[in-house]
C-alpha cells in the first residue's frame, strides 16, 4: 500500500459505508464541498474511529481537527471525481471495495462489540497478578565498569597479538592498584562509556553479548574479571553492585496490573471470538494450492 493509499484509507472507507448526499442536520457546518456539507458530527465520527488515546490527542489540538477536515474533504473531493470517469464501476475496483469494508467493519465490529466491553475490576486485576507474578518481577541487575581494547577481525595475526599484550598490560596496571576508572578513560575504545570512567550502569541479563555478561554476572561486588573476549575485543570488568530480583507488591504496581490485564483479556477476547466465529461459519481452507503456480 503506498503512502498516498494509506492517507486516504480511512477517509475511502468512510465514502465507502457511510451514504452521501444526505442532508445534514447538524447545525455546526464546518465546510461544504458543493451543495454537500461537512459538519461537526461528521468530524466527531471519523475522530471516533481512532484508538481512545488517539482520539485524546486529537481532541486537545485543533491543528490535528484541520488536518482531519482537510484530510476528509480531499478524499471526498477525489473521490467524486473517481465517479464521475465511473472509476468506481470497474470490476477490480468494485472488488477491493468489498475487500475494505470487510476489513473495515469487521475491525469496528470487534472493538464496538468485543473489546469495549471488556472491563477489570479489582478482583480480576488480583487475580490476574497472582497468575502472572513473572510479569511483575523485576530482574536482577547489575551495575559494572569495563574496559574495551578493541580489535579488528581483518588484523594480521602480529597485530591481534599486540592487542591483546595491551590489553594484558592495563590488566597488570588494575591488578597492582590502579584505579579503574582512570584506566577506562585512558585506554578504553568505548566512546560510549570511556569519559564516564567505563560505566555501563545498571543492566539486566539478555542485554549484552553472551561472553561479556556471563563474565559481569560470575563477578562480586568489586572484583575485577580476567580478559573477556567477544567480538568486539577484549574487555576488563569490574562489577560495582548487584540488585537482587524482586517482587514488586501488588498495591504499589495496582494501576499497571490492570492495564495489562484489561489489555491481555481484550486480546483473549478478540481471540475467542474469532475462533468461535469462524469455526460457526465451517471455514475450509486448502493451503497445498497455494504452493502451486497461478495461471
Amino acid at each position: 500500500m503506498s503512502p498516498l493509499f494509506k492517507r486516504f484509507f480511512i477517509m475511502a472507507l468512510i465514502t465507502l459505508v457511510v451514504p452521501t448526499g444526505l442532508p445534514a442536520q447538524d447545525k455546526e457546518i464546518l465546510a461544504k464541498v458543493g451543495t454537500r456539507k461537512i459538519t461537526q458530527s461528521d468530524l466527531n465520527r471519523l475522530i471516533s474511529f481512532h484508538e481512545p488515546e488517539q482520539q485524546k490527542m486529537i481532541e486537545k489540538n485543533p491543528q490535528v481537527k484541520e488536518a482531519l477536515l482537510w484530510q476528509m474533504i480531499r478524499s471526498m473531493v477525489v473521490a467524486d471525481s473517481a465517479r464521475k470517469k465511473s472509476f468506481d464501476k470497474k470490476p477490480e475496483v468494485r472488488a477491493q471495495q468489498e475487500i475494505m469494508i470487510n476489513n473495515f467493519l469487521a475491525a469496528m465490529y470487534l472493538q464496538k462489540e468485543v473489546v469495549e466491553k471488556v472491563t477489570v475490576n479489582e478482583e480480576k486485576a488480583r487475580t490476574y497478578y497472582k497468575d502472572n507474578l513473572d510479569a511483575f518481577r523485576t530482574p536482577e541487575t547489575i551495575r559494572a565498569r569495563h574496559i574495551l581494547i578493541k580489535t579488528d577481525p581483518e588484523a594480521k595475526e602480529e597485530d591481534k597479538k599486540k592487542t591483546k599484550e595491551k590489553a594484558e598490560g592495563v590488566l597488570k596496571k588494575l591488578k597492582e592498584g590502579a584505579d579503574f576508572a582512570k584506566l577506562a578513560t585512558e585506554f578504553s575504545d568505548d566512546p560510549g562509556t570511556k569519559d564516564k570512567g567505563g560505566d555501563l550502569d545498571f543492566f539486566p541479563k539478555g542485554s549484552m553479548v553472551p561472553a561479556f555478561e556471563e563474565a559481569a554476572f560470575a563477578l562480586k561486588p568489586g572484583e575485577i574479571s580476567g580478559l573477556v573476549e567477544t567480538e568486539y575485543g577484549y574487555h576488563i570488568i569490574k562489577l560495582e553492585e548487584k540488585k537482587e530480583a524482586f517482587l514488586e507488591p501488588y498495591e504499589k504496581i495496582k494501576e499497571t496490573v490492570k492495564e495489562k490485564a484489561l489489555q491481555d483479556l481484550k486480546k483473549e477476547a478478540v481471540t475467542n471470538f474469532v475462533e468461535k466465529a469462524m469455526k460457526e461459519a465451517r471455514v475450509e481452507v486448502f493451503s497445498e494450492k497455494l504452493a502451486k503456480p497461478q495461471k
